[in-house]
């Protein structure tokens, strides 16, 4: 398992007094501090690995055991190198991470810091004489080029990514609980630590950006599942929620011609499994429900502070029932409406069972209102409550003819 972290892309110098001399000496330092690593610490390791390039995944592997480098050797040499602005520098970096990579048979990052260093080669200004140097004697593109075509960046696309990012996808699900507890992801597999499961997305990232050639709405959505997982680590559930919304939404409207059209129906209903264990229909719907009584509350707030009213002795409000039962009646029209509208989103994606579950509870908000509009009737004297009340019966009427049967269906091939 990599536990490498992405290098930073800048690093702000804050130059505090002593004029322009003050700011050179600063340059030559982190220049010289550059030229340091790149010669003491980038150069050897890459010279180390470089035999190792064209041979089997388990000699390389076998090599790299006995060299005493870890994922993060030629982390500090990059962070240098972009600090003094030394592009050949931080591309001799991000290569030397790309073959710690291959020695370890994983190609996602390998082929990504590929990618990187010939960005930085391009770059030729600033370079240290002595880097320049070095750069053309150790055949450094070369090299780059050379590990390019045995990890086959150029020739690997989306049909090759693609099936890798929807295994992250799986390994990811597989490690966190809804509780956003981290969890083995197999029986024969370790609690993965934070920063493993932090890099798995990170790998997600990388391989749904491999293949910058072809797009695919199969690969955005196992993007979007694997920082949804990731949410769920950070006890963000309706973040975790909105991305799995996103996420299936993406997957059900990819076309015939996409690339990885064959694999949308298994991840949806993998997506559609961890959105129903998590209640997401009803939390988002309940978050709705939240935020337009927060713009409520800060729409009266304002009236009432724009309004100057003198201070008034306490009235006894003849309409206090009447107001709370038409609070009720708001509050469990809401509770229909979000009800109906989570059914039509799980009936929409094919899962009969769980949208008939959110049916159930609409008819029961729709009962709920046929009472209380009668409640209301009584308490009024007005006839126009008990004709809503039976609109509300002529209302529950229609949901079961509409679903009744499909729910009973959907019943019976359950159990």
């Amino acid at each position: 398992m990599l536990n490498r972290w992405i290098q930073p892309v800048c690093i702000g110098l804050a130059l505090l007094g002593g004029g322009l001399s003050a700011s050179i000496a600063l340059a030559q330092t982190n220049t010289e501090r550059a030229v340091q690593s790149y010669v003491n610490v980038t150069l050897p390791a890459i010279a180390r690995m470089k035999p190792y390039i064209d041979k089997s995944a388990s000699d390389r592997a076998k090599a790299f055991a006995t060299m005493g480098l870890t994922d993060t050797t030629c982390g500090a040499s990059v962070t240098e190198s972009i600090t003094a602005h030394e592009h050949f520098a931080e591309g001799a970096g991000n290569l030397c991470g790309a073959m710690i990579a291959w020695m370890q048979n994983e190609d996602i990052y390998t082929c990504s810091r590929v990618k990187f260093s010939g960005i930085d080669f391009a770059h030729t200004e600033p370079v240290s004489a002595e880097i320049a140097k070095r750069h053309k004697s150790d055949d450094i593109p070369g090299t780059r080029l050379r590990l390019q075509k045995a990890a086959g960046c150029d020739t690997k696309t989306v049909a090759y990514w693609g099936p890798k990012l929807l295994g992250l996808v799986d390994q990811l699900s597989a490690s966190v609980t809804n509780a956003g507890d981290l969890q083995p992801p197999s029986s024969d597999a370790a609690v993965p630590t934070q920063k493993a499961f932090e890099y798995k997305v990170f790998q997600c990232h990388l391989a749904y950006n491999a293949d910058e050639n072809t797009k695919s709405a199969v690969a955005d959505a196992a993007d979007d599942a694997c920082y949804a997982m990731n949410y769920i680590l950070d006890h963000k559930t309706l973040d975790a929620c909105r991305t799995l919304d996103s996420s299936i939404t993406k997957a059900v409207s990819m076309g015939a011609s996409d690339p990885l059209a064959s694999e949308a129906k298994a991840l949806m209903s993998k997506l559609a499994k961890r959105f129903g264990s998590l209640d997401c229909g009803m939390v988002i719907a309940t978050a709705k429900v939240e935020e337009d009584q927060a713009k409520a509350r800060a729409a009266a707030a304002a009236a009432a502070a724009a309004r100057a009213s003198a201070p008034s002795e306490p009235a006894i409000n003849p309409y206090a029932k009447h107001n709370a039962i038409v609070g009720e009646i708001n509050g469990e029209t809401q509770s229909f409406n979000n009800s109906l509208e989570v059914a039509q989103r799980w009936f929409d994606r094919g899962e009969d069972y769980e949208s008939c579950g959110y049916y159930q509870k609409a008819l029961a908000s729709l009962r709920r209102l046929e009472t209380l509009y009668a409640d209301l009737r009584r308490e009024t004297g007005d006839s126009d409550y008990g004709a809503k009340s039976r609109e509300m019966n002529d209302e529950q009427t229609a949901v079961l003819e509409n679903y009744g049967d499909m729910c009973m269906d959907a019943e019976r091939r359950l159990y």
